[in-house]
């Protein structure tokens, strides 16, 4: 009996031991169409111990012999699997029918379902912006959101990009959408009025983030979508959603990225001929040998861009946390020029309160570095004085080794350059500009969030966010000894210039939401949200500079203390601002659904504005009809849905609009004061001044949504707004006490069409998705207030771009103009369609920039996106359409000018230019044509902007397992911008010299676009 009891007990350790001994379990997850699902989360129940599945569905993890895996993944139903020893296991996940009702981030950050939406709305993944890197990752987005114009900044690496939703809206110029971070307004992008022909660029709101941190990003195009944010989106939004960490196994992400980028479409200048004498800047002479423009390209560095990033995440069911850190460096293409940015962020997640209160809070800061970006146009332009260097002369005498030379008298270095001419610009050696012109930005950036949401009951809870946007930023200006006197003045020339600033800026947002969402009955279904906010921001500049007709005291001395003085005072500029805002509102939106078939949304918002002593009203209503919940679904037609809404937003007032009480700035030298330049308008007869109101957008969309075959999604879209009360500025009559009268005045209509066509094609183990989306606005300026006395309002005159202005035209029988419609002088024309000459024969130009040109803004955008995948191998590209709309070189303007271009060359060797059948003088003809390289025939300058591009290029290979350490590493070669398939311009006609909108489609000396060649790594631990 005892030996019986004894050899129990030792059968019963044994399986007590089998069962506690560690195992190593593999398998494979897939769906219930047996394709592989990656990234399933695979833990072991009642413990930290977990995995996720490589790209091809499989898993490998250690577990007790007796233990149980946990599987889970967004869209399915999670599943339980008991061991039982075995070390095999294979999964198939069943779709969870509630999750895979989609749901969309809206206005505020509420979740709606997305088939209830009554708006257009198109999601774009961390995949799309990260596959091919960008450092300011908005670039990212051009070709794969219709409707929405991404036009790339010219200020080297980290300058903002100008992004337009849908056409401009604005008089003022700024027609840029919101942006948006987990439901927080953080700022507009950029897009102002600014002329650009001589501005640097610091970057904007969002060029600073850290795109391996976004998880997401819904673009909300029109009003409806938009409308819960009132007059700070009417411009649309783009709503960002990052990451956070998920319950299950912890984890490590890395990733990095590199590129090089090299010039392309620079221009094609002549050798056949030089210079009229040895110290001409010009190349009229006779003809040469042994000249070469090879400098141009030489000129230029190969940019590099190494983006680097790691993320740790994970956490339990009560608690996730979320921490990564990554470094951008770059170099531009231009000599000096760099950027270098750090990112960090630290989120985390709890609950408390049984599940029931859940507590977010995350804190990001950037540390952002910006030397010497490259500045377009005349003044500090590198590219003006390279592009028109003699090629008879050697380039070489005033190379990077070469551009000083040592002024023993002075005992410093002057410039080496013998084109400084200034004849009607100013004119340095580019290498003096990228080394003794410099700039320096530091940025400094705390962005701190905190929500708490607390779930009264299943269907109703209470949530309440704040975000601090805090902002320090830095700058210095050194212009060494030997600038141009043109750039620096006088006494700035000989001793040098120096300026420094700083401003401080927060944005302090907060809301408090309730939120309910419930079935009523059978029948219905209610989401609803009642909300208020409050929005504060704050902003500090200040700053000094030398005088020009000072300079410095002691030269290349870079301090205030080196200012120079006059009778013991000293000479210096200086400037100081202060602004404090604050936005209030109070909101609601309800969503009702009727038999899951029929939805109403309405939105409203009552706003009160410091701009403004009036409170303003946004509503919004919209209808969605579930087609398919009528009339049935099929294997072919799986869902349609049409769709319909209107809207009202408003576009913020300027700081001090409506202020009556014109502050006064006093003179320090006179002692006296200055008055306010601008006035709310008033008439002068009864002294009545009504209030100005926010221009105010009304906007109708109808839309409808197809799913075909399972696979194939179709989305379509037509939207009319009309944006009234429009903001603009007069001039004010003697008397007025002001110099300029600010009034609502105009109305500008944008209408047109817009849509996605998307495919999910599976072969086995071959995958292909590909994703078609276009556009079509139109844009008219409907109407100018009767107020205004002229025929058309000036947006930018051609005095500051030299060649084109920027009229805003009174409609004429019916007739509309468009914002961008841009005029200039023209070759006269006589009736039977010959050119008017004078008495040499040469063109006649008008005396006024009178004739109408053209509008750089694109009639018809197209972009076609492609994912190739195959076992582990991956391959995407995106070819990006622009179709009409017309570009402007000042560039070719100068080189025709100077005798430059090859066209002058071609005219010379042909004997003259024929005009009207005659031969004229090829220099004479192309010194009138091009207005002696200011207010030039505009139309012998304009190029179609239709270009069709390859944008992106992607091709890798994804290693499931490296060792028992890297999991999913994928390796792949990228590119951007690549080549064209089809382009008139000769230059990139995308290309603007700022993201001002007045400056779009106008080449004046700015950088040359660019091809990005390179590799990225990206892995899990």
């Amino acid at each position: 009996m005892k030996k019986l009891y004894i050899l129990v007990m030792f059968l019963l350790g044994c399986c007590l031991y089998a069962q506690a001994q560690e195992v190593t379990v593999k398998g494979t997850v897939t769906d219930d169409h047996n394709q592989p699902i990656p990234g399933v989360n695979v833990r072991v129940s009642g413990s930290n111990i977990g995995t996720s599945t490589s790209v091809d569905g499989k898993f490998t993890i250690s577990a007790t012999a007796n233990s149980s895996l946990v599987f889970t993944y967004i869209g399915f139903v999670s599943q339980t699997v008991n061991l039982n020893g075995k070390l095999v296991v294979n999964v198939s996940l069943q779709p969870d029918q509630r999750l895979l009702e989609a749901v969309t981030i809206t206005a505020l950050g509420i979740e709606q379902k997305t088939k209830t939406l009554t708006y257009a709305t198109q999601k774009v993944s961390s995949e799309d912006i990260n596959t091919v890197k960008d450092d300011n990752f908005i670039n990212a987005l051009a070709g794969k959101a219709a409707g929405v114009v991404i036009t790339k900044g010219t200020g080297g690496p980290g300058s903002s990009a100008r992004v337009e939703i849908r056409g401009q809206k604005s008089f003022g110029g700024n027609s840029a959408p919101i942006y948006v971070i987990d439901g927080i307004p953080i700022g507009q992008a950029s897009g102002g009025t600014a002329s650009g022909y001589s501005d640097g660029d610091s970057g904007d709101a969002l060029s600073n983030i850290n795109p391996d941190d976004i998880e997401s990003i819904e673009v909300l195009k029109g009003a409806a979508a938009a409308a819960l944010y009132g007059s700070a989106a009417a411009n649309g939004a783009l709503l960002i959603t990052t990451k956070k960490g998920k319950a299950g196994n912890s984890r490590i992400d890395f990733s990095s990225s590199t590129s090089f980028d090299t010039p392309i479409d620079l221009p094609n200048t002549q050798t056949r001929y030089g210079r009229t004498n040895p110290t001409a800047n010009d190349m009229w002479g006779g003809k040469v040998t042994g000249s070469s423009n090879a400098f141009i390209k030489s000129f230029f560095n190969t940019g590099q861009n190494y983006i680097n990033s790691v993320s740790l995440s994970g956490g339990s069911e009560l608690a996730t946390f979320y921490a990564s850190y990554a470094n951008t460096s770059a170099t531009g293409i231009v000599p000096n020029n760099s950027m270098t940015k750090h990112n960090f962020t630290i989120k985390g997640s709890a609950k408390f309160l049984k599940n029931k209160l859940t507590v977010d809070g995350s804190v990001n800061y950037i540390n952002q570095k910006m030397e010497n970006p490259p500045k377009a146009g005349f003044y500090y332009s590198p590219i003006f004085s390279l592009y028109l260097f003699p090629t008879d002369d050697n380039f070489g005498n005033y190379d990077k080794n070469h551009y000083q030379v040592w002024n023993a008298s002075r005992g410093l270095y002057d410039q080496n350059w013998p084109y400084i001419r200034n004849e009607a610009s100013t004119n340095q050696n580019p290498y003096w500009i990228a080394n003794k012109n410099l700039n320096e930005n530091f940025t400094g950036r705390t962005i701190s969030s905190f929500k708490a949401k607390l779930d009264i009951t299943k269907w109703l809870y209470i949530q309440a966010r704040t975000t601090l946007d805090v902002t320090d930023n830095t700058y210095q200006s050194k212009n060494y000894a030997g600038t141009d006197p043109v750039d620096a003045g006088a006494a700035g020339s000989l001793s040098g210039t120096y300026a420094e600033g700083s401003s401080y800026s927060t944005n302090l947002y907060s809301d408090l939401l309730i939120n309910a969402n419930s079935k009523i009955g059978n029948d219905f279904s209610i989401n609803a949200t009642l909300g208020v906010s409050d929005s504060r921001f704050y902003n500090y500049n200040t700053g000094m500079s030398s005088n020009n007709d000072a300079g410095l005291l002691f030269p290349n001395v870079f301090t205030v203390n080196n200012f120079n003085v006059t009778n013991g005072a000293p000479i210096f500029n200086y400037y100081e601002s202060e602004y404090k805002g604050i936005s209030q509102a109070l909101f609601g939106t309800a969503s009702i659904g009727f038999k899951e078939t029929i939805y109403l949304d309405a939105t409203a918002r009552n706003e009160w504005s410091y701009t403004s002593p009036q409170s303003f009203f946004y509503p919004s209503v919209g209808l969605s009809y579930i087609l398919t919940k009528t009339i049935g679904a099929s294997d072919i037609l799986n869902f349609a849905k049409i769709r319909a809404s209107y809207a009202e937003v408003g576009a913020p007032l300027g700081t001090g609009v409506n202020n009556t009480d014109p502050p006064y700035a006093i003179n320090h030298s006179s002692g006296s004061v200055y008055a306010r330049n601008t006035l709310p308008y008033f008439n002068m007869a009864t002294n009545v001044q009504p209030i100005i109101q926010p221009e105010r957008t009304k906007s109708v969309e109808i839309g409808a949504q197809v799913t075909l075959f399972n696979n194939l999604n179709v989305d379509l879209t037509y939207y009319d707004a009309k944006s009234s009360g429009q903001i603009i500025t007069i001039q004010a009559p003697t008397g007025a006490g002001a110099q300029n009268f600010v009034m609502n005045g105009g109305e500008i209509r944008n209408y047109g069409f817009e849509g996605t066509i998307g495919y999910n094609a599976n072969f086995g183990d071959f995958k292909w998705t590909p994703a078609l989306n276009f556009s079509h606005n139109s844009n008219q300026v409907r109407a100018l207030s009767p107020l205004y006395s002229t025929d058309r309002y000036v947006v930018s005159s051609s005095g500051g771009s030299r060649l084109v202005a920027s009229f805003l035209t009174r409609p004429v029988n019916g007739k509309y103009g468009a914002f961008g419609d841009l005029y200039g002088r023209a070759i006269l024309k006589n009736p039977d369609g010959s050119i008017q000459t004078d008495n040499q024969g040469l063109p006649v130009l008008s005396a006024q920039d009178e004739t109408f040109v053209g509008n750089p803004n694109p009639k018809f955008l197209a972009g076609f996106n492609n994912s190739f995948r195959y076992k582990h191998f991956s391959l995407s590209f995106l070819v990006d359409s622009r179709f009409g709309g017309q570009a402007y070189s000042l560039t070719e303007t100068w080189l025709d000018y100077k005798g430059m271009s090859q066209r002058t060359a071609d005219a010379r060797d042909a004997g003259g230019v024929l005009v009207n059948g005659k031969l004229v003088d090829a220099q004479a003809y192309y010194n009138r044509i091009s207005g002696g390289g200011n207010y030039a025939a505009v139309p012998q300058y304009t190029y179609s902007a239709t270009n069709i591009r390859l944008r992106e290029f992607s091709f890798g290979y994804t290693f499931p397992m490296v060792g028992k350490v890297f999991k999913n590493l994928n390796i792949s070669a990228t590119g951007r911008n690549l080549f064209f398939f089809y382009k008139k311009a000769p230059f990139d006609p995308e290309t603007a010299i700022s993201s001002a909108s007045n400056t779009q489609g106008i080449d004046a000396f700015g950088l040359p676009a660019t091809r990005s060649l390179g590799f990225s790594i990206k892995t899990t631990l």
